[in-house]
């Protein structure tokens, strides 16, 4: 785990709205964009953005690929910015669920511990075949 500054950039992807609590109930969307999976994609990201209060409350998800400042998106899918900022890096070497889910579990163990204190602007994981990111924004 350690701290970045990241530049602001944009992604492109189908968009839903959803709880953690809706995902842990198996009734969320996360799982089933997954499973319809990314058009032409070999580097995924995944955004957590639009949060209605904080890791209790609703907020967007999209799944979708890194995509320039200029790049219209097609009206079937949604551009979303990705805030500059200072953001803590977690990282698995894996590409499963079951990896993405620890690292959040990290994260809102040390947000509830009070070591973290989370801006809930914008999240974002970056898969490779190598594994995957967690860039969880902070404040400040």
């Amino acid at each position: 785990m350690k701290t970045v500054m990241m530049d602001a950039f944009y992604a492109m992807g189908h968009e839903a709205r959803t709880t953690n609590a809706r995902e842990m109930s198996g009734q969320g969307v996360i799982g089933k964009m997954w499973s319809t999976g990314v058009p032409g994609a070999s580097a995924i990201v995944a955004v957590y953005s639009e949060y209605a209060s904080d890791k209790d409350g609703e907020y967007s998800y999209l799944l979708g690929v890194k995509v320039g400042e200029s790049e219209k998106a097609p009206r079937d899918l949604v551009r979303r910015k990705v805030e500059e900022g200072k953001y803590m890096q977690l990282s698995a070497r894996e590409n499963k669920a079951g990896a993405v889910i620890g690292l959040w579990q990290q994260v809102w163990a040390l947000e509830s511990e009070g070591k973290i204190q989370r801006a809930y602007k914008t999240d974002f994981e970056m898969y490779s075949e190598t594994g995957v990111d967690l860039y969880v924004g902070v404040k400040s």
